[in-house]
Formats: C-alpha cells, structure tokens, sequence
C-alpha cells in the first residue's frame, strides 16, 4: 500500500482529513503508535500520534526516522505553522478524529491477504513506482531527483554511472543520515577503479545464467542483476536500457536481498532513467555538434573577425582572448580498427562520441578554461591560460592531460589508443589556426616516428617539422633535394659497403663538432 491510498481508504470510510499530501507514491510498510521507547517507530513505517500539539521537533524526528506521514488523532485544528513544516519535510499529514478505534486503522491497513490480494497490491505499487519515478523527471538535475526517489522506493543507496564511466548521481534512503550509503559506494568504485561501462578483473560470483535476473515469483516480470565481488564486498548493478546500455545502476544490497517489489521499481527506473539519460545524450551530442562546428571555422580561418571569435568562445565557456595552446588527440589507425572489429555507423559514432567525452572528462580535472570540440577521428582541445594555469605551464600541464587520457581510453575503449600533438602557445587569438597546425604537425611527426600511443610537442619535432612541411606542400621539391644532396651517399655507401650516413648522422648530432664525431665513431 502507498501513502495516497492509505490516506483516501481513512478519508472515505474513517473522516479523515488530508491536511499534507506528502509523497503519495510512497511505500507504506505499517503503523507505528507514538509511544516513549526507543525503537518505536521503523523505517516506512506512519506515525499515528495523540499528542496536543504537533511541534517542528517531533515532526522532524519521525521524518528523519524515515516516516512518510504522521496521522494526528486529536480534535480541532493543528497550527498552520505545523501544516506547512510537515510540507518543507516531504510529510503526509492527516487528522482523524479520537473518537475512531485504533482497531479500524490497523483493520484497513492489514486488509486483503491470499495471492489475489498480492498481486493487486502489487499492481498498485508497480502504478505508484511508475507516478513517482516518472514525475521526478524533466528540467534540471532530473537525474540527481530521480536518484534520491528511486532509493526512498527501494530503501538502499544507489549510484548511477553514464555510459563512459561518470558517476554522475548517488542517492540514498530517508532516514540513512548520509552514513555510509551512496558515499560509501563510490569510494569503493573509485577505489578499485571499477565501472560497469568497461572491461574488470573483478571476479565476478559465480553462478547460473538465469540467476542473473531479479525476477518476481510469477516470472512474469525480470531485471538483469550483475553482481561482481571485491575482496570481501559484494556489489550490484542493473545495465539500463537494451543494447547499449544508456547508463548503469549500482545499488547496496548488503543488508537485505530484493523483494518483488524491488523488481516493480527496478522495472519503472530502467525506464525513467533510460529516458533521461537519453534526454542528456542528445543535450551532449547537440552541444559537441555545434563545438565541433566553431573549432572547424577556427581552424580554416572561417570564423570572421576576431571579436566574433572571442564572442563564440564565451558563449561555448572558453575564454580565448589571451591565446591559446592547441592540443591534438587522435585515434591511432582508425580505418584498420574499423575493418577489424568490423563496427556498425551508430557504433562508429557512439566510440567518436566516447571519446570526446572522455577528453573533457579528463580536462576538466586539469583546466578550467578550455574550448574542446569533436573533429572526424580526432578531438581538438584550445587551451586558455588563466589564474590557475598560466600560459608558461600549459605545455607542461597538456602533457599530463595526454598521459591521463591515454590511461582512460585504454581502460575505457579496449583495442584502442590514441596518439597527441601539442602545439605552441600562442598569445594572439587571431593566430589559433597557426596553433592548430602546429599541434597537428607535432601529432603527425611524432606518430610517424615514435608510432602509436605517441605524445610530441611541436618543439620536440626539431629539422622534422621543415621537412615534413616541405613534404606537405612540395612533396617534388623535398625529392630533388635528396636527389643533388643524400642520394649520392647513400648509394656510395650502398655500392662500396662504407657507413658515410652513419658518419653525418653523427656529425650532425654533435653539432657538426668533429672532435665529438671523431670520439662517437
């Protein structure tokens, strides 16, 4: 039975008067008499006083109990004072006459025993799980909302992670004080570093396929369950949605397992949170189009003036106007990866998409001014100096953001790496573009060099960068320099057996010092 059907069976057949609507859709698990001992009143449980006055105090202790109402037997009218700070606590309030038999309330909340009776009560909770999740949802934090809801439903903290590993919410129980629960639970997921969205050596308990479903005793009705150990903990997590997964829940099963009624609401948030993660996917993707659309007009010189520019970056929350350092990420062997593993156009993009968010995941832990945008198989970052990072350390911190993300999509997207070019600040926002190419440069030379998984500076790229520009721009020129310069060595060397390139190589990297050379050799 929910708090709303209790309070309309005591309305209709008892006068009782609804002074507090509460939350309607809450479960109502009995009737607690206000006495003086400790312990009288459980979790669920509504509070059926006698007391003259309702004052904020005892009001406040059953809803921290975890009461979701308090039906008042006393003639008259309470305080509106006590009317609206049952409200402020999310508190049903209803006001029944002395008169009624204690006798008639307990008789109307034991009514309707057997299997019939079950399932009907059931039903109505399965009604109720959905009005409640469903109305938690839309506007801002929804997600957030919908967490605190689904653990008051289910009495058990739970965690909600996104499809690239965020823990994005955490809700737990009324009446848990904030002790342990969801807290709790991430710690031990961020210490372990355990997600659902990605591959875990995390032994996982061993079992019967079917016994990987929360069914109801009927098995009308199942939820897939995942349950993985650590150590000697025990955790739960239900993917949400079909296919790919929109997101993941985890919830704290540790005290008791999950009733029928569990499944029903389980059943309700794999919906209402399927939905609103795909409410925040499409905000993301709309969001990632139109950065991927401004960095593409700053890096061809399509942005107008200046002022235009800085007036896109604000409005994206980046501010650019003193420069900007540009970072390259790139997937390595993209078309290979492709024909490898062979993956559908929503697959392709739902990786792409992956993967910028994992790049803002990580910058967002390191910058607090920056301008990223999505750009074929690659993500392109603007750094923008600021209080916290000024411009002489942004190389510096731009190759920790490298290590950091190559570390997460590693662990993130298996089979996959990434190569990152990081180009030269540079303090005139009207010269970004030059920043671009100078990253991408350094992305190209280095992975040419150093292969996959590369990390390069444009510093770092030395006599490369001329060359690979000439290469770039006149690739003819380049191969009638080699022809009047290295050609004629090379094939000394390969018709008589000499190391003459060895010799220059050496020559050149001393600095053309012959003593240094003479020493090498």
């Amino acid at each position: 039975m929910n708090l709303k059907e209790l309070f309309n069976a005591i309305s209709e057949e008892l006068g009782g008067r609804r002074l507090a609507p509460g939350e309607p859709g809450r479960s109502v698990e009995g009737l607690a008499v206000d006495e003086e001992a400790e312990g009288w009143l459980g979790h669920g449980e509504v509070a059926v006083t006698g007391r003259k006055n309702l004052d904020s105090r005892f009001l406040a202790t059953v809803a921290e109990g975890g009461a979701p109402a308090v039906i008042w037997r006393a003639e008259g009218e309470p305080p509106v004072e006590a009317i609206r700070h049952a409200e402020e606590l999310g508190l049903g309030l209803l006001a029944l006459s002395p008169g009624v038999p204690l006798r008639g309330l307990l008789a109307l909340f034991a009514r309707g025993t057997g299997a019939e009776a079950e399932g009907e009560s059931l039903l109505r909770h399965s009604h109720a799980a959905a009005r409640t999740l469903l109305e938690s949802a839309g506007g801002e934090a929804s997600i957030e909302r919908l967490a605190d809801k689904l653990a008051g439903l289910l009495r058990r903290s739970v965690v909600v992670e996104d499809p690239v590993g965020r823990l994005i919410a955490g809700g737990d129980p009324a009446g848990s004080g904030g002790r342990g629960g969801s807290r709790a639970l991430i710690s031990t997921l961020e210490a372990h570093k355990l997600r659902a969205s990605r591959s875990s050596s995390v032994e996982e308990t061993r079992r019967e396929r079917r016994d990987r479903y929360a069914r109801l005793p009927n098995g009308f009705l199942s939820v897939p369950i995942e349950r993985w150990r650590v150590v000697e903990t025990e955790l739960f997590w239900m993917p949400i949605g079909a296919g790919a997964p929109a997101g993941y829940l985890w919830m704290d099963l540790a005290d008791h397992p999950l009733g029928p009624e569990d499944v029903v609401v389980l059943y309700w948030a794999a919906r209402a949170l399927e939905a609103e993660l795909g409410k925040e996917r499409v905000r993301l993707e709309t969001e990632l189009g139109v950065r991927g659309d401004f960095v593409d007009d700053v890096i061809n010189g399509h942005h107008g003036s200046v002022d235009l520019l800085l007036q896109r970056a604000r409005y994206l929350g980046a501010d650019l106007s003193g420069g900007a350092l540009a970072v390259v990420v790139d997937i390595d062997d993209f078309a290979r990866y492709l024909s490898r593993r062979r993956l559908k156009e929503s697959a392709i993009q739902e990786l792409k998409r992956r993967l910028a968010d994992a790049v803002r995941l990580q910058a967002r832990g390191l910058f607090s001014n920056f301008l990223l945008g999505p750009r074929s198989d690659n993500v392109i970052l603007f750094l923008g100096p600021s209080a916290d990072d000024p411009a002489g350390e942004l190389t510096e911190k731009a190759l920790n953001l490298a290590a950091r993300v190559q570390r997460y999509v590693k662990g993130l997207l298996p089979d996959l790496t990434v190569s990152v070019g990081v180009g030269r600040f540079k303090d005139d926002p009207a010269t970004l573009s030059a920043a671009y190419s100078e990253a991408d440069v350094a992305l190209e030379i280095g992975h040419r060099i150093n292969g996959p998984s590369s990390v390069s500076t444009f510093e770092q790229t030395g006599t490369y960068k001329l060359l690979f520009r000439v290469l770039q721009e006149e690739p003819e020129e380049l191969e009638s320099f080699y022809a009047e310069t290295l050609a004629p060595v090379v094939a000394y060397d390969s018709r008589y057996g000499t190391e003459l390139v060895t010799t220059l190589v050496t020559y050149l990297g001393n600095d053309t010092s012959t003593a240094k050379t003479a020493a090498d050799l």
